[in-house]
Parts: C-alpha cells; sequence; structure tokens
C-alpha cells in the first residue's frame, strides 16, 4: 500500500464480500427473519446506530441476500432527496410505483390503482407545479394543466382515497411474495418531514405483505419528534415501530487496523527519528483512541492526514502531527485555541521573567478554555487534557505539579515537536499565524480586575508576547479594550485608571506606536480607554474623585500630564475650540488641583533622580515650565547639561523621526532631527553646544555611549550650525538643508 492511494469516499459498502466490520452474518440472519416470515399486515422493522456506524452498509448487504428470493420486491427509497409533505408523498409512491412495475404483468393492477392514490393524497403538489411556468411555454403548460386537472377530478369523483386503498390491499394480498421497503437517512429529515414519513409508513402505505426497513440515528430522531409531537418522542416512535434493531458496534480491533494500515502508507518514508513508538501508544491511548469510534472516523482522520502531511513529512515530528490533526478533525475549537496561541503550550515550564504569576496566568488561560468546551465534547474533556499534556510538557505544571526546565528545548527541536516555539508553526504551515489576542485572553485580563496586581502583571505579560510586525499584544488588548468599556462595572473603573496612572509610561512602547502620521501610541489609547470609563459617570465630581486619587498614587508622570493636557483642551486651551459644558468631564477647579499635584510629581521625581528617564521628557519640561517655576526647570537642566553621562540621555530625549518627502520621491523619507529651538526654552544653545563637543572630545566618554546619544548630540550640532548660519529649523525645507550639508 502507498502514499498514493486514493482519498476514501464516504460511500457505503454494497456488498458482502467487502465486509471488514462483521455485519454481514447479522444482515444474513435477518434477511432470513424477512423471507420466512408471515407478512398479513405491514410491519416496520428500525436498523438504529449513530451517524457513520454503517446503517447504509448494513441495509445494502441486506438487499444482498433478500435478492436470492425472486418472490420478494426491494423498493429503496431516501427521503433526504426530496422535502415537503406533498413532495415527500409522491416521490415515496412513484418509487413504489417503479419497483412493482419491473415485476411484470402480476402487479399491473397494483401499480395502476398506487397511481391513482397517490395521485388523490399529492393533489396540491400538481398545482404548485404550474405556478412557476417559464413565459415561452406559459400557453402549453396551461392546456397542459387543464387536461391534467380535468382527469385527476374525474378520478376524484368516481373514487375515493379509502376505496383505491382498499382495491391495493386486496391485490397485495393476492401476491405471493413480499415487498420489502428500505429508507435510509430519515434523520437527516427535519422533524415535520420525519413524522410526515412515519404517517406514511403506518398510515397510509400500511400495506399486507409490506415490510418497512427504517434506518437512522434513534436520539436524532426522538429529539426531532419531540419537537413537533406532543408527548415523548420515544413513545410514538414504539408505535411505529415493531422490531427494533441496534446495529451492531462495530469491533474496535478491527476499527484500529483500518486506522493503523491507512496511516501505515501516509507515513512511509518518514524518518524513524521522527516516530518514536513508545512515544505513539502513549499518545494514541490518551487521546486519539477515543476519537476514533466508527468507520466514518477512520476516513475522516486519514483523508485529511493523507492531503497535509506530505508537505511537512521530515520536517515535523509524525506523532505529534497525527495528534494535532486529530484534534482539528474532531475538536475543532480546541484546535484553534492550540493555533492561536503558541505561547500558553509551547516551551518549558521556566520560560517566564515573572515567576509564579507567569504560571498562574497560565493555568487560568487553560481553565478558561475548557470550560468553554462544547457539549459535545464535555464526555471528552480528560482525553484531550491528556492528550495535550503528551504534545506540550509545559502543561504538566497546569494540570500537575511536573516542570519542565530550559534543557529539554533542545530536545524538542531536534525531534521537530510541536512544544518547541520554532517548530510550532510548521504544524500549522497551511494556516495563516494569527496575532489576534484571543477572546478567552481577553477575558481572563478583564475578569483579574478586581485584582489590581495581578492585572498589572497581566499587562507586563501582553509586552512579552511579540507580533509579526514587532509591535506587542499590549497594543491589541488596550484596542480591544474600547469593545468593553461600557459593560465593564462600575466598581472597577477605579482600578483600570489608576493602573494606567501608575505604570502607564512603562506600557507606552515605541515597537506599538507603528508608522505615519496616523498612527498613534499606547499612550493614546490608554486615553482613550480613561475618557471612555469617566463618562460611565455623570457627576463630575465622582469623575475627579477617581482622578485625584489615581494621581495621588500614581508614578506616570508623562501620561498624567498628557491627561490633564486633554482635559483642559476641552476648556479651550492649547488651541483647541472649548466644548460645551454637557461633554466637558472635569470643572476648572478640578483641573488646576490636579495640575498642582502633577508639579508635585514632577518635582519629586527631579528629587529622587528619575525625571531623566521618563518618557517624552520635553513635553514635561515645557508644562513644568508652563504650570510651575520656569528657574527651577532651566536649573534642573543646566545640571543635567553639566553632566557627561546625563548629557547625551537629555539631548536623545529630544531626537525625533520625521517624514519628508521631494518632488520626485514615491515615498516618504524618515530623517531624524533635533530642532535646537525646541530646547531654548531651557537653556543657552551656546552651552550646550559647547559641551557637545566637549563630550565628543572626550573617547572615553564616546565610547559609553550607545548610537542614539551619539546620533543626538551630531544631530544637535549639524542642526545648530545651519542655525547659526541663518536657516530657519522650522522652515518646511529646513530637511533639504540638511541633507545638503552632509
Amino acid at each position: 500500500m502507498t502514499e498514493e492511494k486514493i482519498i476514501f469516499t464516504d460511500e457505503p459498502l454494497k456488498s458482502p464480500n467487502q465486509d471488514r466490520l462483521g455485519f454481514a452474518p447479522f444482515a444474513k440472519r435477518i434477511a432470513t427473519i424477512i423471507k420466512n416470515m408471515q407478512v398479513k399486515e405491514s410491519i416496520v422493522f428500525a436498523v438504529c446506530g449513530k451517524w457513520g456506524s454503517g446503517k447504509t452498509t448494513f441495509l445494502n448487504f441486506l438487499a444482498h441476500y433478500l435478492k436470492e428470493d425472486n418472490s420478494i420486491i426491494i423498493v429503496k427509497f431516501n427521503p433526504w432527496w426530496f422535502s415537503g409533505k406533498e413532495h415527500l408523498l409522491l416521490q415515496f409512491f412513484n418509487t413504489l410505483n417503479v419497483a412493482l412495475s419491473k415485476d411484470g404483468s402480476k402487479s399491473e393492477k397494483m401499480t395502476e390503482h398506487l397511481k391513482i392514490f397517490s395521485r388523490i393524497l399529492s393533489f396540491p403538489t400538481f398545482i404548485i407545479s404550474y405556478l412557476y411556468p417559464s413565459l415561452s411555454s406559459f400557453l402549453k403548460l396551461v392546456r397542459d394543466f387543464t387536461d391534467e386537472l380535468n382527469n385527476l377530478l374525474t378520478e376524484l369523483n368516481s373514487k375515493t382515497a379509502e376505496e383505491i386503498k382498499e382495491k391495493i390491499c386486496n391485490e397485495l394480498k393476492k401476491f405471493e411474495g413480499k415487498i420489502v421497503v428500505l429508507i435510509d437517512d430519515i434523520d437527516r429529515l427535519t422533524a415535520d418531514e420525519i413524522r410526515e414519513l412515519f404517517t406514511i409508513v403506518k398510515a397510509v402505505a400500511d400495506f399486507p405483505n409490506t415490510v418497512y426497513i427504517l434506518a437512522f440515528n434513534k436520539e436524532v430522531v426522538i429529539r426531532a419528534l419531540e419537537k413537533v409531537q406532543e408527548g415523548k418522542g420515544e413513545d410514538y416512535l414504539e408505535k411505529i415501530v415493531q422490531i427494533p434493531i441496534e446495529l451492531p458496534l462495530a469491533n474496535k480491533t478491527t476499527i484500529r487496523k483500518m486506522l493503523f494500515e491507512e496511516l501505515n502508507a501516509v507515513l512511509s518514508r518518514t524518518p524513524e527519528e521522527l516516530f518514536d513508538q513508545t512515544y505513539w501508544w502513549n499518545v494514541y491511548f490518551d487521546g486519539i483512541d477515543p476519537f476514533i469510534k466508527t468507520v466514518r472516523d477512520v476516513k475522516r482522520l486519514t483523508n485529511v492526514i493523507r492531503v497535509t502531511y506530505p508537505s511537512v513529512k521530515g520536517e515535523v515530528n509524525a506523532v505529534d502531527f497525527i495528534a494535532i490533526e486529530t484534534l482539528r478533525v474532531f475538536c475543532p475549537k480546541v484546535y484553534e485555541v492550540v493555533k492561536n496561541n503558541p505561547d500558553m503550550f509551547c516551551g518549558h515550564s521556566y520560560s517566564s521573567l515573572y515567576g509564579s504569576r507567569d504560571i498562574e496566568i497560565l493555568k487560568q488561560f487553560h481553565q478558561d478554555w475548557l470550560s468553554k468546551l462544547p457539549d459535545e465534547l464535555k464526555d471528552f474533556e480528560e482525553n484531550i487534557k491528556n492528550l495535550l499534556k503528551r504534545l506540550f510538557p509545559k502543561l504538566e505544571c497546569v494540570f500537575g505539579n511536573t516542570h519542565y526546565g530550559h534543557d529539554w528545548e533542545q530536545k524538542w527541536r531536534r525531534e521537530c515537536r510541536i512544544c518547541s516555539r520554532e517548530i510550532f508553526p510548521r504544524f500549522f504551515c497551511y494556516s495563516v499565524p494569527s496575532d489576534d489576542l484571543s477572546r478567552a485572553e481577553m477575558g481572563i485580563i478583564l475578569n483579574s480586575l478586581p485584582d489590581k496586581e495581578r492585572f498589572c502583571e497581566y499587562l507586563k505579560y501582553l509586552i512579552k508576547q511579540k507580533r509579526s510586525d514587532g509591535s506587542t499584544k499590549l497594543s491589541v488588548f488596550l484596542e480591544r479594550m474600547e469593545d468593553y468599556t461600557s459593560k465593564i462595572p462600575q466598581d472597577h473603573i477605579p482600578i483600570i485608571i489608576e493602573t494606567f496612572f501608575d505604570m502607564g509610561d512603562e506600557l507606552i512602547i515605541p515597537e506599538d506606536k507603528g508608522i505615519g502620521f496616523l498612527s498613534w501610541g499606547n499612550d493614546i489609547r490608554m486615553g482613550r480607554i480613561i475618557w471612555q470609563l469617566l463618562r460611565r459617570y455623570n457627576d463630575k465630581n465622582k469623575r475627579f474623585e477617581i482622578l485625584r486619587n489615581a494621581f495621588e498614587k500614581g508614578r506616570a508622570i508623562f501620561m498624567m500630564v498628557s491627561e490633564l493636557i486633554s482635559f483642559w483642551q476641552q476648556h479651550g486651551k492649547y488651541g483647541s475650540t472649548k466644548k460645551s459644558d454637557e461633554d466637558i468631564l472635569l470643572d476648572k477647579n478640578h483641573l488646576e488641583i490636579l495640575q498642582e499635584i502633577v508639579l508635585d510629581k514632577i518635582k519629586e521625581a527631579e528629587k529622587e533622580d528619575k525625571l531623566l528617564n521618563t518618557p517624552f521628557l520635553p513635553s514635561i519640561l515645557y508644562h513644568w515650565k508652563e504650570w510651575g517655576n520656569e528657574g527651577e526647570v532651566r536649573d534642573w537642566v543646566s545640571k543635567v547639561v553639566a553632566s557627561d553621562e546625563k548629557l547625551p540621555i537629555f539631548l536623545s530625549k529630544f531626537l525625533q523621526k520625521t517624514q519628508s518627502y521631494t518632488i520626485t520621491d514615491r515615498v516618504a523619507k524618515t530623517p531624524w532631527r533635533l530642532n535646537p529651538n525646541r530646547l531654548k526654552d531651557f537653556i543657552d544653545l551656546d552651552i550646550l553646544e559647547k559641551r557637545c563637543n566637549e563630550v565628543l572630545s572626550n573617547d572615553s566618554i564616546v565610547a559609553t555611549l550607545d548610537d542614539k546619544e551619539k546620533l543626538a548630540i551630531r544631530q544637535f550640532l549639524k542642526e545648530k550650525h545651519l542655525l547659526d548660519k541663518g536657516k530657519n529649523p522650522d522652515d518646511l525645507f529646513f530637511t533639504e538643508e540638511l541633507e545638503k550639508d552632509d
């Protein structure tokens, strides 16, 4: 057997010679019973089994054995091909008529009666068939319809349905054989159609010498009947079926043998080091075997693996690949959780920077998605967990107390295991990797809000989750959080606002800002959230209390300055138009108090020698100068500039990446700028120029500087030089002057 073997279809077996499941002997026994039984009235058998258990194959085997008796007429009817009460009725009798017509003159009268009987019972179908004629043949169809209607009315006037049925029964009593009607796929019908079919079998077509074999999933049919029938569906079914037959379960050993034969064909030429036998049997019995119950299950899994495995053969661990594809086929929601959250599954147990906090996050994540398993998978929860523990050893610390250290990583990579972060994408190469934050993760983080410390740890954790474009999952979370601001409980709002004003400066990640004029960073994202949450309160005093508490406890100076500016803009400051009173979040006296708190925070940071390391330092200095004492600002800057160590850091805070175009440019240039005019409010530019030259002339100091610090000093000197030559750094074409000066 080769891996190129044709893909399995879901076609049932036709002949008992193909039997591998032990159905043939049982089908032969039932056929013998039907052949020998006396059927004065109609009798109904039910062949019950779950989807994929082989009901159609059993009916085919049964028909095979019944055909050995020439006195038996076999009628195969699949109601799934038709829909609607009248249509179902008409097609049933049409199928019965066709089968009887093949028997010749013996059943000629009976078929004629059946034809009239079906037309009387399904009279509305004839009318409907003429309601939608094409325009080109309209007149012809009208004539045909008139003739048909006249014929039918003649029949209706001369015979009743009851009289016709009696004639049919009389003819069948004379019939020396039996009519066996095989009806399959009943469980695929709607509830109304199932009830209608049973009505046909039991009340309309309950003819002598007639045996009905109905095949269906009993649970599905009972549930459907209960939707349209008063009382229990099972009670109704018992009135229809005289002889219920439970399809014998396929031997588990046989099912396994079929699976292994097909997998062996697919796995041919797989490197031995990528298929460990011991590991395979552990994975198989822990998590794959429970899902393989029927031949259809075998076909579903092996067909998928035949398509997907050849393209990654030799690049992935074969055992892991079969296991993850098993989840894709039988537990697609679990598969999606794994695919979209590699960091929650891959790697070792000690991959975190925050120790036990990361373990708690991991446990909460897995508890959350497991709790949302669909009902049909609840019985498989332990199997799913056991399978995932085999595939991802990291989960041993989630569902147990075993830990795997970083020393396992090399082995996992060598064996191309799915638990290796580097190898993981290969198992999903035919799927588009997602950088999104899952709903499960969003739920976990938002549910942590009552615990501020825990919420902070989640935010730090998201910073570590890098996306393919270089940004972090924190930016995704902050944008998605806007979807929840109207639903977050009000008692959680102060915690969020306190967190942003406490650690917000740490959450402003340069990579999360993006590129271009229209992009924004996490500071803007947090600001939007704060405003949306504050608007949940109608009382300005309540908003102020929350903000004052957050400002007093917080240490994120830039976030405080930034939001305070936005609040002032509502009152018409900083070039903005004053908003209406109903739109203004805080009164002026509120803002003045918050302003004093911010000034105290700035001075506190200055004394603790932390101010230099705050993000967006220029903005903080401008507003310290505006809201406080200009002399204090200049004194602090002078001290910083006097320090060989601090001066480069200070200047790097003023370095900006800008965009510029020329007529011939197809895309924007993004040169670095350091505009001297942004510094002149804080220090004499000549003094600053002198100090920069002193630093650059000292090789030992230059050796300690990073690239950005060296760039900042040189860029300042370059732009200061042009400024001294009469060029204006604020001019639109100043960048071109810089290029000429290079």
